[in-house]
């Protein structure tokens, strides 16, 4: 799998939630009933969630055949 769509899809199974928790939190935090500091901890969650399922999108275990057809010879 390539790097570009190992990024494509990390970003885009974090995303919808990114834009649905910094609408909802936003609202929330104006209207004083969240503190300032859940917005960034939100925020730093779903980064490290998109950054474990792009290293996880990039096992390849022994033994199993690569897109390009070659075998993994790790």
């Amino acid at each position: 799998m390539t790097r570009r769509l190992r990024i494509g899809i990390s970003v885009s199974a974090v995303l919808p939630t990114l834009i649905t928790a910094l609408v909802v939190l936003t609202a929330l935090t104006i209207g004083g009933m969240l503190p300032w500091t859940v917005l960034p901890a939100v925020v730093l969650a779903l980064a490290v969630q998109a950054l474990v399922t792009f290293i996880r999108l990039g096992r390849v275990t022994d033994g199993a055949v690569r897109h390009d057809g070659g075998v993994n010879t790790v």
